[in-house]
């Protein structure tokens, strides 16, 4: 007779697989979009804080784009106290491409971060507004690419953002934000949008306001990437769209401690807060996610290694194993899998810590 935790289990884990075999054949289904010739004026969006250190990289990056349409660069300072508006303003002066915004007080309406991108949106009047992230590295092709994969219904793209660096933590974290990405790469083949990151984000300037902006946002939930990816998909006759063009992947960087990776893994797990009401789909695959790795916990922690447990977990294994190897094979990272088995092995701990987190711990941006 089954016991209540072996019913959970049970229920954890048909609700989980069924949505990581969806996933499965989402992805095994996509491919590159038609590439569009059209070449609408784009505006890149930054919003940086304390990010001296790292804006040098990405500046140099943005100015060398390879774009034949209008393209202007925006970058907010959103009260830095490091050299951030500093480095911004000169190069700015430097280069006419590039405006400089600074933000000297907090927004009453809106999170930090939402408020220093909307304060970039509403200095330009470019078509498409493409985003990215102060500590990321993008390619000569990656304005064009991206841009690229715009057609008349499709009204936010999906980029496809890895963590760069090749120490083992850093490969960690690569192969966890790896499985984020494909489970929305998967769904989304599906026409059904979930989620984006903020690393790699483009959208129709047109539909942003159509939303109301992120002032549309009651909640004011932390994930700006998040709000839009749903928001917008979810126009009528609006679709979004997973970029697998090599050419508009974007590396960022890795997170330097276990501390600054818990701190930003539990700002990513609070945009799950309310979305039992605003996505009970996207709320369903991670409540199974959630209650599976925690039941295994249990389970492992009591020494209750049952044949129903190794089933699950050997079944878990192999679902979880051909999703991140899909992934880093588009990546071309294959090499990378022998970090699998140490990213398997902490999920049972690293879920429910970082579910629990997101829904009670206070976060912020910077």
């Amino acid at each position: 007779m089954l016991t209540f935790i072996g019913l959970l289990l049970i229920l954890g884990a048909t609700c989980y697989f069924s949505f990581v075999c969806f996933m499965i054949w989402g992805l095994l289904r996509t491919d590159n979009a038609p590439q569009s010739s059209d070449f609408p004026a784009v505006a890149v969006i930054v919003a940086a804080r304390n990010e001296a250190e790292n804006l040098p990289d990405l500046l140099e990056d943005l100015r060398v784009q390879e774009y034949p349409g209008d393209l202007s660069c925006i970058i907010a300072d959103d009260r830095s106290t490091d050299s951030t508006w500093s480095l911004i303003h000169k190069f700015s002066k430097t280069h006419p491409r590039f405006t400089a915004v600074r933000i000297n007080a907090e927004s009453t309406e809106m999170t930090g971060k939402k408020n220093a991108l909307t304060q970039c949106i509403k200095t330009t009047t470019a078509s498409i507004v493409l985003a990215t992230d102060a500590d990321c590295r993008v390619g000569s092709s990656w304005v064009r690419s991206m841009v690229s994969q715009f057609d008349s219904e499709t009204g936010i793209v999906v980029g496809f953002s890895t963590v760069r660096g090749r120490s083992l933590f850093a490969i960690y974290q690569a192969l966890d934000f790896l499985g984020i990405m494909m489970s929305n790469a998967g769904i989304m083949a599906f026409g059904k949008a979930w989620s984006g990151s903020g690393q790699n984000l483009a959208f129709k300037r047109a539909l942003f306001t159509a939303i109301g902006g992120f002032t549309g946002d009651p909640d004011q939930s932390i994930g700006d990437d998040f709000y839009l990816v749903q928001k917008i998909s979810g126009l009528k006759g609006v679709r979004a769209r997973f970029s697998w063009v090599p050419g508009s992947f974007v590396t960022t960087a890795a997170s330097e401690s276990l501390s600054d990776f818990y701190q930003q893994r539990k700002r990513w797990a609070s945009d799950t807060r309310g979305l039992h009401r605003k996505d009970p789909l996207f709320f369903s695959f991670l409540a199974s996610a959630f209650l599976l790795n925690l039941v295994i916990l249990i389970q492992l922690v009591s020494l209750n290694l049952t044949l129903l447990l190794m089933g699950i977990l050997m079944l878990k294994f192999v679902l979880e194993f051909g999703v991140v190897s899909i992934g880093l094979k588009r990546l071309g990272r294959i090499k990378d899998v022998w970090v699998f088995s140490l990213w398997f092995l902490l999920q049972p701990l690293y879920i429910p810590i970082m579910g629990i987190s997101g829904l009670l711990g206070k976060v912020r941006w910077k």
